[in-house]
């Protein structure tokens, strides 16, 4: 399975426009008539469809061909497409009536799926029992109160690092507690020790040469909204509150947090900008056991990429996020979705239970790539054991992201606000000029904030 949270592109609302155009009509049929629905073979066969590399479809293929095995009257059409073609091709196939009985979707784009009104309403399933009960902080719920399923994985952001770099600078470990998290300032003295010119000078040192940095104490993720937005919350901001009601986007305190967040690759130079991002590894792994970035901010599943470098030699650590003023992570996570359309619920819904289940996903949780979202594989010893035992996990994973998880979450808004996909094709772009360094965050803020409140208003998942 997939968790491509790095190379999320949200639709504009023009394409979704053109989605609602093309579907007007379909939710109630897939096309099918009653004669080819019909199985020759006495099997059912679920279409399912989602995106995914080589490894990550092999995988998928295994559970499936085990699912088959344990439900011989159920046939899978397995469809899996480039990542950059997922959206048309679900687009293609609403349009046609032939859409898959089940399918991953995009975190950013359920709810507006949802408002096209061809997502099975999952609620009775949930409440007699039929499915186990996740965690609600994974629980994708339309403003109607029609429950759309649940993430399959729960992710969460963190901190890693490279232990060895911080034995050699003679450093203790971050914090892997949550009530003893480093202060935004605590984090930002150790990043500096940990900053290291071509000469070997440090940012607080006089002739330190902040164009020839050969390591970085950090590396704040900012790629997209969900990253940063941890500071923002825990200096008592946000992009929007927890109810949804209140846009918090222009607040001080989440204005402070983004201004911060830029800042340390602006002045403090303890981050790489974009241009100097451009010359480290691509992905966290790499970086942490390049010996180029000490610590870097990212969800926890960069475990995936972690683990090969770990095979390697790397000495992984994870740890809570630093705080301003309470500890905060976000979560997110790929929702399944079943199609209204289908002409097999029954079965779909058998489909969903066996791939919502943690216990057929062991290799996923092997991989670091997965977190459960089922909250007994939190509290349980002999469970948490079960999906933490790889060496990618380390000794102090526990309290760093399975406690922290549990104290410290809250859900990335495309769980329950329709505007939040539209929210953010306005953000990141508009925050670009921040992390260059060619706007403040206020400034920056202060130009989109009229675009942000009016799409906020209009409560649409569309356009």
């Amino acid at each position: 399975m997939r968790v491509r949270l790095l190379k999320k592109s949200m639709v504009t609302g023009l394409a979704m426009s053109t989605i609602l155009a093309l579907i007007v009509g379909c939710s109630g049929n897939n096309g099918n008539d009653k004669e080819s629905d019909q199985p020759k073979d006495g099997k059912v066969t679920l279409k399912y469809l989602d995106w995914a590399p080589d490894e990550e479809r092999k995988s998928q293929q295994k559970s499936f061909d085990a699912f088959m095995k344990a439900h011989p009257n159920i046939k899978i059409d397995y469809q899996s497409v480039p990542e950059d073609e997922f959206t048309s091709k679900l687009t293609a196939m609403a349009a046609s009536k032939t859409l898959p009985d089940i399918s991953a979707i995009r975190e950013a784009e359920a709810l507006r799926w949802d408002e096209s009104g061809i997502l099975l309403d999952m609620s009775k399933y949930y409440e007699d029992g039929t499915i186990s009960p996740k965690m609600d902080s994974n629980k994708f719920v339309s403003p109607d109160g029609k429950l759309l399923g649940y993430s399959v994985a729960n992710e969460i952001i963190i901190l890693h690092y490279n232990k060895q770099i911080f034995d050699d600078a003679g450093l203790p470990y971050p914090p892997a507690e949550t009530d003893k998290a480093w202060t935004w300032d605590q984090m930002l003295e150790v990043a500096r020790k940990l900053t290291v010119d071509k000469n070997g000078k440090n940012p607080n040192e006089d002739g330190f040469d902040k164009d020839n940095i050969v390591q970085y104490g950090i590396d704040v993720n900012h790629a997209a909204d969900f990253f940063w937005t941890p500071f923002a919350i825990s200096n008592g901001g946000g992009e929007v509150s927890q109810d949804g009601k209140e846009l918090l986007i222009n607040k001080p305190e989440t204005i402070e947090a983004i201004q911060k967040v830029a800042d340390l690759a602006l002045k403090e130079y303890v981050s790489p900008t974009p241009a100097q991002a451009q010359g480290l590894p691509g992905d966290v792994g790499q970086k942490l056991a390049s010996g180029k970035v000490a610590m870097a901010t990212s969800g926890q599943w960069e475990l995936v990429n972690i683990g090969p470098q770990v095979e390697k030699g790397l000495k992984n650590g994870v740890g809570v996020l630093p705080i301003f003023k309470k500890p905060a992570t976000t979560n997110t996570g790929l929702p399944l979705v079943i199609y209204n359309t289908t002409k097999h619920p029954d079965e779909a819904i058998e489909l969903y239970k066996w791939l919502m289940d943690p216990n057929q996903n062991q290799a996923n949780f092997d991989s670091g790539v997965w977190m459960p979202t089922e909250l007994s594989w939190y509290t349980d010893p002999e469970l948490i054991k079960k999906w933490t035992a790889t060496p990618v996990h380390p000794p102090e994973y526990k309290t760093a992201v399975i406690d922290y998880a549990l104290k410290a979450t809250y859900p990335t808004p495309w769980f329950f606000l329709p505007t939040y996909s539209r929210l953010g094709e306005v953000l990141n772009p508009g925050l670009d000029p921040v992390w260059l360094g060619e706007m403040t965050a206020q400034e920056a803020i202060d130009a989109i904030y009229p675009q942000m409140k009016e799409i906020f208003d209009s409560g649409k998942a569309n356009p």
